[in-house]
């Protein structure tokens, strides 16, 4: 099958998804690159003043949660659905992102930081899993390389637009996060179509136990476990 008409093969939902992604990575990396600066920048100039210590805290154990969340929040999707999960998800978003460029406080910007993880970790398996139902088969290869591009592209346009719009003010960016996770919501609802999947009928409970016996067993493959290392080195470097 030629490229062209392996990419006029995805659904509309898999574009819907991928268009998504960008904006939600455009959301989060736009204010995650920034937000050293934000936090530990003179209070004179609009920024939070906090110490270093304090900065490692916040976006070391919040960004730990976060990528920890998908584990079990991929079983709630399962079981409520995609669609329902993601409008959580970009609620969760949209007010987190606004409301973390008007709260000053350490403890209020770390509650505010984790609701934001909260609504991420909400939003990451369900456009995974999106991706891998509208991309099954001989496309699958392709359809993660496009989504992953797609990857890339927001992480690339989110720093820009931050780093040029905390010129003006430090709100700015918050906002321009905000109104990106809103038009994903617009997406949501006007063009996702939820793919089909099994859904879970155990108890919400049962799921989660089955999740954790499930991370036991993979984390008992010597191999894979030392893959995990390899990749945790990665992401400490980074």
């Amino acid at each position: 099958m030629g490229f062209r008409k392996s990419v006029s093969a995805f659904p509309p939902t898999f574009w819907t998804a991928n268009t998504m992604e960008l904006f939600e990575r455009w959301a989060w990396y736009g204010i995650f690159i920034i937000l050293p600066l934000y936090l530990t920048g003179s209070i004179d100039d609009g920024a939070l003043g906090f110490s270093q210590n304090q900065k490692g805290i916040l976006m070391g154990t919040v960004t730990g949660i976060l990528y920890f969340l998908p584990l079990f929040t991929g079983a709630i999707a399962d079981r409520y659905g995609y669609k329902k999960v993601l409008t959580i998800s970009y609620i969760i978003l949209s007010i987190g992102y606004l409301s973390l460029g008007y709260v000053s406080s350490f403890t209020s910007v770390y509650l505010v930081f984790l609701f934001v993880a909260l609504g991420a970790g909400l939003f990451k398996p369900v456009i995974s899993a999106t991706v891998a139902k509208t991309s099954e088969g001989e496309n699958s290869s392709l359809g993660f390389g496009i989504f992953y591009m797609i990857v890339n592209i927001g992480a690339f346009i989110g720093p820009i637009v931050a780093s040029q719009s905390r010129e003006v003010s430090w709100k700015y960016p918050f906002m321009i996060s905000a109104v990106a996770i809103l038009i994903n919501l617009a997406l949501l609802f006007f063009f996702y179509k939820e793919p089909p999947r099994k859904k879970d009928d155990q108890p919400l409970g049962a799921s989660l136990v089955r999740i954790i016996k499930n991370i036991w067993i993979a984390v008992s493959d010597v191999k894979f476990l030392i893959f995990l290392l390899i990749i945790v080195g990665f992401w400490t470097m980074y």
